[in-house]
């Protein structure tokens, strides 16, 4: 009889739920505002529920007032109120019948200061060890804080002024926070979930650390360890370290140090965060295989070879990285508890990291797989790898099939050269005392014993080959080739090829990427070779060229992204082209205004183009763009007409008119234009326009060109530089944290950290380093490289071992204190 009951609760409750949807409410936001109903009833000794199950009078009494004042208001929402009313006391009756958990919802593990039971007449003083029932409110005083451990073992610490109260159900935990900051370290839910609601965010977890803070303008919550979920405004978040979120646009994000400065653990997560640091540099310090200038293997692949993959056998390098991992964890309780509590040492991972450590014992020093293309279409695979112990090779693969039951069959060949019947998707391995072959086809097997024995290969003739043995000629340690050409023309036809060509890219012939460790960096690089002289698209890009822009950043900056174009005519042309000509409305003002946008727009500039971050972050950021002109003038002539236009239409729109208003600033013209969101301010400086949100900035950018100190005479900067003999790039990205962590600095300077933990940030500040990317575009190939401390190696152990990705740390930071 009671299921019945439930059932019948649980097919109105979906009614009911359907009737909510149906306006499409925030279910955060409803479910928050059910709970502080349920509260304040209760507070107010009003039982929605009777001893049989029906709302008692005193409840209908409280529900028919509102009823009545509904009525009065004639509210656009009766249908969602009726609901919500409903769904309040249906869900509250569902609870009894079904019953609360049992035991106390939290219980007070410390107290600094003041804690209070919250009641209707008096709120009364409690200390540690006093239990917390569900849906029992309490709030710290003014000053200090408490730490509540709940029921599933997860500790809620509060700060000062914080108010909170929990509720359990079969699903897991709420954490109610009306207002105030609290910080979670959530223990492992199994199958539930912990929850933090404020009445507009609502934060779901497994287990992890984060912090939440609720006030009058909103919410804002920020992950230290593990991934958050963070539902708002309609919307999902999803955190990692270091993320954070806020619930309204007038709610700044703050540095998370500060953040957590009133916390008794703060030094714990500092601490947290510099182990993190000194994990990936011990990682990437790591000694690594050496640069290979030459392979065997290279010289027996297919001839219908499409795809070539190379790597050096990385044994003995995961076998000390594993030792390495396990040495630093066991140093850092911090990271060990981490590590531990997300599962990063499962036997399996353990078995996982002796496999391939053991594997790489039998094999060389070289690994390569190339995929195959078969009449028309791209499949197949020969791998080949030298060989140390082919006896040893064979019984561990055997071994490995049988502890993992693993359904692939795997045939041993011993003789290649016979005549071998293919046997569905089963893997063949041929090994030698010096060769180890596998294919998914017996014949790439005979194939290589043929070359092996002598017999010619015509895919030492290719263009493909040329291109990876002149990458092994500079050094190479990862390298993977694509003969885009042939894969392009596998399946280009039709409308498709002349995509193709209008990007530029219908002739690509080769497509190489590779990863290369030097003494201090790894060097990331890929490069697009074409067939002939770059078209398209693909000529966009300028030959590397001096970047005279660069002289109007500040050696500080924090971001830097410069490139030099061909004739932006061209590219104007190209665009038309691509979209089938000139739009209407544009052919319009051309006729009106008697301006051409090809003529006098893109004829007028030089093709130079920089943008940058330059300065102070806070309170708006300090950017900076810097664009080649040949006529300023005529330029400027087609920004006036341009603004014309514009306010023609605001005008019909009952809009304020835009304006440009020119003044005299030491001998220059800037100009200000106020484009309702912000304002923009801009001159014409030898050959440069110059912008920026402020005219302190762009007499800055002036001052630094001046001086002959500007970025590139920056020592972070030029030490960055590659030595590849080349004087200029066609293209940049640059990066250095420093900058952002200097803002850091300052803004936290008045803030509520210690001697020590200011000490602690600076130190990052110092190991930070910055990274440049750059392209080079040659008449016939486009060269993008970058260099890095870590490289995937590092970075995929650190994934591994549950420590997420510091390439790390600088990630990290970004987002800690962005």
């Amino acid at each position: 009889m009671r299921e019945e009951k439930y059932d019948a609760a649980d097919r109105l409750l979906d009614r009911v739920a359907d009737q909510i949807r149906s306006t499409e409410p925030d279910a955060a936001v409803t479910e928050a505002a059910a709970q502080r109903v349920w509260q304040k009833l209760s507070r107010r000794g009003i039982a929605l529920v009777g001893d049989d199950g029906s709302l008692p009078e005193q409840a209908k009494a409280t529900v028919h007032s509102l009823d009545a004042a509904r009525e009065r208001r004639r509210p656009r929402y009766l249908p969602w109120a009726i609901a919500a009313v409903l769904l309040v006391g249906l869900g509250v009756a569902q609870l009894v019948l079904r019953g609360f958990p049992a035991g106390p919802a939290a219980v007070v593990q410390t107290v600094d200061g003041q804690l209070f039971h919250v009641g209707e007449e008096a709120h009364l003083p409690i200390q540690a060890g006093t239990e917390v029932d569900g849906r029992q409110t309490v709030r710290t005083g003014r000053e200090g804080g408490a730490v509540l451990r709940l029921a599933d073992g997860s500790l809620v610490e509060m700060r000062a002024r914080s108010e909170v109260f929990v509720d359990e159900s079969r699903s897991g935990t709420t954490i109610h926070l009306e207002r105030g900051s609290v910080i979670v370290e959530a223990a492992d839910q199994r199958d539930k979930h912990l929850y933090v609601a404020t009445d507009d965010c609502l934060v779901s977890v497994t287990g992890t650390i984060f912090s939440v803070d609720h006030g009058t303008k909103g919410s804002r919550v920020a992950v230290i360890e593990g991934e958050v979920h963070v539902d708002h405004s309609g919307q999902e978040s999803v955190l990692t370290p270091g993320d954070q979120v806020a619930t309204r646009p007038s709610l700044d994000l703050q540095p998370l140090a500060k953040s957590l400065a009133w916390s008794r653990g703060v030094d714990e997560y500092l601490e947290l965060l510099e182990e993190y640091d000194a994990l990936q540099r011990d990682i990437a310090a790591m000694p690594h295989p050496g640069l290979r200038y030459a392979s065997q293997l290279l010289e027996l692949m297919p001839p219908e070879t499409v795809v070539y993959a190379a790597a050096p056998n990385l044994g003995e390098t995961l076998g000390a990285a594993h030792d390495l991992l396990l040495e630093r964890l066991d140093e850092s309780p911090a990271l060990r508890q981490w590590a531990d509590e997300n599962g990063a040492f499962h036997d399996e991972i353990e078995r996982a990291f002796n496999a391939f450590a053991e594997l790489g014992g039998y094999l060389g020093s070289e690994l390569a797989v190339g995929v195959l293309a078969h009449d028309d279409e791209a499949k197949g695979f020969v791998a080949l790898a030298d060989t140390m112990d082919a006896a040893g090779l064979r019984d561990f693969v055997v071994r490995q099939l049988q502890q993992h039951e693993a359904d692939a069959e795997v045939v041993f060949v011993d003789d290649p050269l016979a005549i071998l019947p293919l046997d569905g998707d089963a893997l063949y391995l041929w090994s030698t005392d010096d060769l180890t072959v596998a294919s998914n086809d017996p014949a790439e097997l005979r194939g290589v014993a043929e070359r092996l024995a002598g017999a010619a290969n015509p895919f030492v003739a290719t263009a493909f080959y040329d291109s990876i043995s002149a990458l092994y000629g500079e050094g190479a340690e990862v390298l993977v080739a694509v003969d885009a050409h042939t894969l392009v023309g596998l399946d280009a036809h039709g409308d498709s090829e002349q995509e193709l060509a209008m990007l530029g890219v219908d002739d690509v012939r080769h497509v190489l990427f590779e990863q290369k460790r030097t003494a201090t960096t790894t060097v990331h690089s890929a490069s697009v070779t074409f067939d002939e002289a770059r078209s398209g698209l693909a000529a966009w890009l300028a030959e590397p060229a001096p970047m005279g822009a660069l002289d109007f950043v500040s050696p500080d900056a924090q971001l830097v992204v410069s490139a030099v174009f061909q004739d932006p005519v061209k590219m104007l042309d190209d665009i038309l082209q691509a979209s089938g000509g000139l739009p209407g409305p544009l052919q319009d003002f051309e006729r009106e205004y008697g301006v051409s946008l090809r003529d006098d727009v893109a004829a007028t500039l030089g093709g130079e183009l920089t943008l940058a971050l330059d300065g102070p972050l806070l309170p708006s950021p300090s950017w900076k763009a810097i664009i080649e002109v040949y006529d300023p003038a005529r330029l400027q002539y087609a920004f006036e007409q341009a603004l014309a236009e514009v306010n023609e239409h605001l005008v019909a729109e009952g809009e304020e008119p835009l304006e440009i208003v020119a003044e005299e600033i030491g001998g220059r013209t800037v100009y200000t234009l106020d484009a309702r969101l912000t304002e923009v301010h801009y001159t014409f400086v030898e050959g440069y326009l110059l912008m920026a949100p402020n005219n302190a900035l762009i007499d800055q950018a002036i001052r630094y060109r001046d001086s002959g100190y500007s970025l590139t005479q920056s020592p972070r900067f030029l030490a960055q530089m590659p030595a590849d003999g080349r004087n200029n790039f066609s293209a940049l990205a640059y990066q250095d944290l420093a900058g952002v962590m200097q803002t850091i600095t300052e803004r936290i300077a008045n803030g509520d950290l210690t001697d020590e933990q200011r000490q602690q940030l600076e130190a990052l500040s110092e190991q930070s380093e910055p990274t440049l990317a750059y392209v080079y575009g040659e008449d016939d190939r486009i060269v993008f490289s970058a260099a890095t401390e870590g490289d995937f190696l590092s970075n995929a152990l650190l994934r591994v071992f549950g420590l997420k990705d510091p390439a790390g740390f600088e990630t990290v930071l970004q987002g800690l204190f962005s």
